[in-house]
């Protein structure tokens, strides 16, 4: 009986041991790092607009990526960076284009899709321009869309735009070496307040004083009434608009580049305007 009960206890043992080899073992393989591939969310945007794709959630270890581009037919949009974790293209044409990634690793590969759907925007078919000059040359402050939007501005709610043209008669100042955060026009105006001014873009017009954009008088500058207040026909608003915003306040003391940006060299319009109704010139 005591044989026996030995012969159990050993086999029992014997029976843990082996358990335990087994799982020393199975710690002992490595797990699989298969990858899993996340070509991002779908997105909606407007044409001509860059598409940024975002496989980066993708998982696993060493990752190489591989995407492919179906597009709407007519379409030649090419990625950029293709075997990038974030490659991206143009939209060139309306329609749904499908980006679908391959990543692949020692262990494997994965893929995964995502769409993108492009829609061509409507619009507005006129710039707004009460002032010529404003709209055409400091309003690029954004895209397509941007512009688009400012086209649909009120006028009586233009200052809104104020930041996005400071920005831009910030940048010019400072690309010509002028100190933006100190800079003044001969109006005495500051970029805070000529960006809040050139912004609302309206003809102001104050029946007590002539109409001229002006300045009449360098000496006696008073804003709306003979500077900015309304406009002749032979008035030069465009040199007027450049004055403000790259001469500083001192006519007088030019440097040669500021020299050569407060003009468009077009001194008179090439006809002559009438003396009567409707008093423009005859068209060619």
């Amino acid at each position: 009986m005591k044989n026996l009960n030995k012969i159990v206890a050993c086999l029992w043992i014997m029976s843990v041991l082996m358990t335990m080899a087994c799982k020393d073992d199975d710690d002992d393989v490595a797990p699989r790092n298969e990858p899993k591939a996340s070509a991002g969310d779908s997105q909606s945007v407007d044409l001509e607009k860059r598409v940024i794709l975002d496989g980066s959630a993708s998982m696993g270890s060493s990752l190489t990526y591989a995407w492919e581009l179906t597009d709407p037919n007519g379409s030649n949009a090419t990625l950029t960076g293709l075997d990038t974790d974030m490659p991206s293209f143009i939209a060139k044409m309306a329609g749904t284009y499908t980006a679908t990634l391959t990543v692949s690793n020692s262990e494997g590969s994965n893929t995964a899709s995502v769409n993108i759907v492009v829609t061509n925007p409507e619009y507005v078919l006129a710039d707004q321009m009460g002032r010529p000059a404003i709209n055409t040359v400091f309003n690029f402050f954004g895209d397509a869309e941007a512009k688009n939007n400012y086209n649909q501005t009120l006028p009586s709610e233009g200052a809104g735009n104020a930041m996005a043209f400071e920005g831009i008669l910030d940048a010019l100042q400072e690309y010509i070496g002028l100190d933006s955060e100190s800079y003044t026009n001969v109006l005495g105006l500051d970029n805070t307040t000529t960006a809040t001014v050139l912004a609302t873009d309206v003809l102001g017009s104050n029946k007590t004083a002539a109409s001229t954009y002006g300045p009449s008088d360098l000496n006696n500058i008073k804003v709306g009434e003979n500077v900015l207040n309304g406009r002749g026909l032979s008035d030069d608003v465009v040199d007027v608009t450049l004055i403000l915003a790259l001469a500083g306040n001192d006519l007088n003391n030019l440097n040669d580049t500021q020299k050569g940006l407060i003009s468009d060299n077009v001194q008179a319009n090439d006809k002559a305007f009438l003396t009567q109704f409707p008093y423009l010139a005859s068209p060619h």
